[in-house]
């Protein structure tokens, strides 16, 4: 089943990861207060540059969890390979 969604172009982990903790869930609202707090106090060029910054930290980020993403997805097939290889074997028959 994983194969058909990944082959049809019907999963976006981007979209759908939904960080369900609660200590993230504290600490973006706290982010949220933060933000619009200093927001409210700036002037007009000051609130462009905050969003600007805003902007870059969401991309760097963006960047950063892809690479998370990568990351453990090639972790997980090799840990994958190496049990295969190491008690496949012994668990999976290959003649047929």
């Amino acid at each position: 089943m994983i194969m058909e969604l990944l082959y049809d172009g019907r999963i976006y982990p981007r979209e759908e990861i939904n960080c369900k903790d609660e200590r993230y869930k504290q600490a973006e609202k706290e982010k949220k207060i933060l933000y619009d707090s200093l927001y409210d106090r700036l002037g007009d060029e000051d609130k462009q540059l905050l969003e600007k910054t805003r902007d870059a930290m969401y991309n760097s980020q963006s960047y950063a969890q892809e690479e998370h993403f990568y990351y453990g997805l090639s972790m997980g097939m090799m840990l994958t390979q190496e049990v295969y290889e190491r008690y496949g074997k012994r668990y999976f028959k290959t003649d047929k």
